[in-house]
């Protein structure tokens, strides 16, 4: 059975927030300090509104995508 390594290192999960579209500032914030229980509620939350964010900005481009898509089909079929 091969064991899989599920640890993040701090510049994987820098990567993986800055592409998610936090700011410098909010990584830092992330990363700093704290490991209690009520810290990790707090860091859940962070990613849990970068996710939501994210997931928005994935919607607006996908409704983007169906107009030019219904634009495209109705150049083709002269409407």
């Amino acid at each position: 059975m091969k064991v899989v390594n599920t640890s993040i290192t701090d510049k994987e999960l820098t990567d993986v927030l800055s592409l998610a579209g936090m700011s410098d500032e909010q990584i830092k914030a992330f990363l700093s300090g704290c490991c209690g229980k009520e810290c990790s509620a707090e860091k859940v939350r962070i990613l849990r509104n970068a996710r939501r964010s994210l997931l928005d900005s994935i919607h607006r481009e996908q409704a983007l995508l169906d107009k030019l898509d219904y634009v495209i089909w109705c150049t083709e079929n002269n409407k």
